[in-house]
């Protein structure tokens, strides 16, 4: 009987080692994307500019992408990315989502988002002096949300 508990106590102390050592592994790997003066944070799983006619297809960090006109994807997949784009802010539709002031390293910026029709949300930092447009879209409102809050100007 005693050789019973003493085993039971040593299998409940190694799952508990094993549930904290989980547990406290920290936050994801990350990976540093830059383009046009300014740096995010990204998962480091995230591959560059997996598109089909602009368009994400997998979870992925777009940069340097242009439209393809003429070219669409539909129905759009419902994956995770992070957009770096230079863009004309007074018609580019997703930097009309940033109203709220701010500043990022002694840049002025511009932040905003909204929720998707899927249910994603939709993170949106504008630079106005690169004019530049990052956008971050995902399931997980944090993660969108952590990408956003990455940026650094350079």
């Amino acid at each position: 009987m005693a050789v019973a508990a003493v085993a039971i106590g040593a299998v409940l102390a190694l799952a508990t080692v094993v549930t904290a050592g989980t547990r406290d592994r920290g936050p994801a790997r990350q990976q540093e994307v830059a383009s046009n003066g300014v740096r995010i944070s990204v998962p480091a799983g995230w591959p560059r500019n997996a598109t089909k006619c602009g368009t994400p297809m997998s979870n992925t960090y777009i940069v340097d992408v242009d439209l393809i006109a003429g070219c669409a994807v539909l129905p759009r997949p419902r994956v995770d990315y992070a957009e770096i784009k230079r863009a004309n802010l007074d018609l580019d539709p997703e930097a009309q989502l940033a109203t709220e002031a701010g500043e990022a390293f002694g840049h002025p910026v511009l932040r905003g988002g909204d929720v998707l029709s899927d249910g994603r949300t939709r993170q949106v930092v504008v630079v106005p002096d690169h004019q530049v447009v990052l956008v971050a879209v995902s399931s997980n409102p944090a993660l969108a949300e952590a990408i956003t809050h990455s940026l650094r100007v350079d």
